[in-house]
C-alpha cells in the first residue's frame, strides 16, 4: 500500500505490521526505546510518536497499525523536543562512562543524536555479578522494561520482574536478590533486547565489542536454529539469534548462545596428530591425510572392501554428510554407512515410512502457533530443544490445550491440561488405548478416514484388546484420564503430535511411533 510520509510518498507492505516497523523496512527510521520486534506492541517510552492526518493527538508508532493513504509527519518540532525532554529525564540519572564502555548501543546512539548529556552517579549497589554469562549494571536501566516483557512474551520463564510505582518502580530478578537465584535459563533474550547495555554478554564486557559478524546455524540439538557469531580479533566474542530465522525466530537457548567456549578451550586439538607406539605426534595435514588413506587402504587389501564403516553424525550438515557417504561408496568402495540419526530415530522413519509413505514428519514447528491441542509424548523439549520448548509453552499459556505423556513431571507438565505419566515401558499400552477410545466413542473423522486410511477394520479389531479399562492397571493411568486424553485430542483440533526418544528408544519403539501415528490417522490430525 502506499502512504505519504514527510511529504513523500513511501509505499510500505500490505500486512498487519505496525507504522514504526513498515517504515524501518522502507529505510524510515524513527527512534524508539521501548519496541522489539519479537514483542507485543507497548507504546511506553513514547519516542515513536508521529503526528497523523486526522488524528488530534501524536500516536505512538509502534502501537498503530498502517492503514492505505496515511499522511505522515515523523519529526515535527514539537515531537522532536519531546524526545528531547524524554532523553533528558532519562539521562539525568544515567553514568556518563556507560556511554563510552559501549557507544553502539541504541540508547547511547539517541543521546549523542539528541546531544543529551548523562548526568547521574553509579551505585556499586546495582551491580550484579552473580551469572557466569549475564553482566548485569542496573544502573544503566531506563525502564522500558523489554528485559520483563521478552523473558515473559518469548522465552515464558519470567526471570525479571517489576517492583514499585511510580518514581520508585523499577526492575528486579524474580523472587530473588541476583540474576542466578531466579528461574533464569540464561538465554539472553534479555541482554538480545536491552538497549542499554544494563544487561550485557559478560564475554562482551571483557573481550570487547565484535568487530566482524558470521551467520551460522547452532550446532547442537538440531532444530536448526541460526544465530550471528560476532568475532574480535579471530576470537569468538558473542553469539546472538538472527532475527529474521524461521525456525528459532530471533530466539536461543543457552546452548546456541553461551556454549561456545569449546571453540577456545586451552586442551582442544588444533593440528591434526597421528600415533604410534611412542603416542601421539602432531603432524602436517598432508602427513596425517597420506597416513590415514595408506592405512584405510592396507586394510581393504587384507580384510576385503567392506571390512571399513564409515560413522556420520547428526551435528553435521547435509552438505558434510552427503560429501562422507560419498566417500565411503566411490573411494571406499563399501555402503557401510551409519549415523546417530539410527540409534535415535530410526523408529520414527521405519513407522513414518510404513504408515505414510515417507519417514519425514507431517507437520512443521509453524503449527505449533495454529494447534488447537498439543500432545509431547517422550520428549522433554524445554531441555533437550529448548527453542521448541520454549514455542509449546507459550502456546499452551495462550490457551491451547496441552497433553504430556511422560512418567516424569517435565517443564512441559506444569502447562498441561491433561498429564499421563504411564509406567516406564507401558507408551504403547497408552497409545492404544486412547486409539481404542477414539474408535469406542465415534470420534474418528469419518470423512478423512473414508478418503485417506485403509485398514480400519483390522485397527478396530485389534485395539479391542485395548480400551483404557483393560489396560489402566498394566500401564499405572487411570481409565477415565485415558480417555479424557482421547476426547482431548480428537475434538479439540487441529491437533498435533510431537515426541521423542522416550517413544523410540524402546524394543519396541517403532510401533509406539506408529501408535501415535494412528491417533492422527483416526483424528484427520495431519498436517
Amino acid at each position: 500500500m502506499r502512504i505519504l510520509v514527510d511529504g513523500a510518498p513511501v509505499d510500505v507492505a500490505d500486512d498487519d505490521s505496525t507504522l514504526l516497523h513498515a517504515l524501518a523496512r522502507a529505510g524510515i527510521d524513527i527512534p524508539s526505546l521501548c519496541d522489539d520486534s519479537r514483542l507485543a506492541p507497548f507504546g511506553e517510552c513514547r519516542m515513536c510518536l508521529v503526528r497523523i492526518n486526522g488524528q488530534p493527538q501524536p500516536v505512538a508508532s509502534c502501537a498503530t497499525r498502517v492503514r492505505p493513504d496515511m499522511v505522515i509527519e515523523t519529526a515535527p518540532s514539537d515531537i522532536e523536543s519531546a524526545r528531547t525532554g524524554v532523553l533528558r529525564m532519562l539521562a539525568r540519572h544515567y553514568p556518563p562512562a556507560a556511554l563510552d564502555d559501549a557507544p553502539g548501543t541504541s540508547f547511547h546512539q539517541l543521546l549523542r543524536r539528541y546531544r543529551v548529556d548523562a548526568t547521574g552517579v553509579e551505585d556499586p549497589a546495582l551491580r550484579d555479578n552473580s551469572h557466569p554469562c549475564i553482566a548485569i549494571d542496573m544502573n544503566r536501566c531506563i525502564d522500558c522494561f523489554r528485559c520483563v516483557r521478552i523473558c515473559d512474551e518469548v522465552q515464558g520463564q519470567l526471570a525479571w520482574q517489576i517492583v514499585g510505582r511510580g518514581a520508585a518502580t523499577h526492575v528486579v530478578p524474580s523472587g530473588a536478590k541476583t540474576l542466578i537465584e531466579s528461574p533464569c535459563v540464561s538465554c539472553g533474550a534479555c541482554v538480545d533486547s536491552c538497549p542499554t547495555g544494563a544487561l550485557n554478554d559478560r564475554s562482551v564486557v571483557q573481550i570487547g565489542a565484535p568487530t566482524r559478524w558470521t551467520r551460522t546455524t547452532c550446532p547442537y540439538c538440531g532444530v536448526g536454529c541460526e544465530l550471528q557469531v560476532g568475532t574480535r580479533d579471530e576470537h569468538i566474542v558473542t553469539c546472538v539469534p538472527a532475527m529474521d530465522a524461521p525456525v528459532n525466530r530471533g530466539h536461543l537457548c543457552v546452548k546456541g548462545r553461551y556454549a561456545h567456549g569449546f571453540v577456545h578451550a586451552a586442551d582442544r586439538a588444533t593440528a591434526p596428530m597421528v600415533r604410534n607406539s611412542a603416542g601421539w605426534r602432531t603432524v602436517t595435514w598432508d602427513d596425517a591425510i597420506d597416513t590415514a588413506a595408506r592405512q584405510l587402504h592396507e586394510i581393504q587389501e587384507r580384510y576385503g572392501l567392506d571390512c571399513v564403516g564409515v560413522f556420520a553424525s547428526a551435528r553435521s550438515t547435509n552438505e558434510d554428510n552427503y560429501v562422507l557417504q560419498k566417500f565411503a561408496r566411490v573411494a571406499l568402495q563399501t555402503n557401510n554407512v551409519d549415523g546417530c540419526a539410527r540409534v535415535c530415530h530410526a523408529p520414527s522413519a521405519a513407522a513414518l515410512s510404513a504408515v505414510f509413505g515417507t519417514g519425514a514428519a507431517t507437520n512443521s514447528f509453524d503449527d505449533i502457533e495454529a494447534a488447537a491441542t498439543i500432545l509431547v509424548c517422550g520428549a522433554n523439549p524445554t531441555e533437550n530443544h529448548p527453542i521448541v520448548g520454549a514455542r509449546i509453552k507459550q502456546a499452551a499459556r495462550r490457551g491451547a490445550a496441552l497433553i504430556v505423556i511422560d512418567p516424569r513431571r517435565i517443564e512441559l507438565a506444569e502447562y498441561a491440561t491433561i498429564h499421563l505419566r504411564p509406567k516406564a515401558g507401558t507408551n504403547l499400552l497408552v497409545l492404544n488405548a486412547m486409539s481404542a477410545t477414539i474408535l469406542e466413542e465415534g470420534l474418528v473423522d469419518d470423512a478423512f478416514a473414508h478418503e485417506r486410511v485403509d485398514g480400519l477394520e483390522a485397527l478396530e479389531q485389534h485395539l479391542s484388546r485395548y480400551t483404557p479399562e483393560l489396560v489402566a492397571e498394566r500401564c499405572g493411568v487411570a481409565a477415565h484420564d485415558l480417555r479424557a486424553a482421547a476426547r482431548l485430542y480428537a475434538t479439540n483440533r487441529p491437533s498435533m503430535a510431537v515426541h521423542g526418544l522416550g517413544i523410540t528408544e524402546h524394543t519396541q519403539g517403532t510401533d509406539g511411533v506408529t501408535g501415535i501415528a494412528n491417533l492422527a490417522l483416526l483424528t484427520g490430525n495431519l498436517g
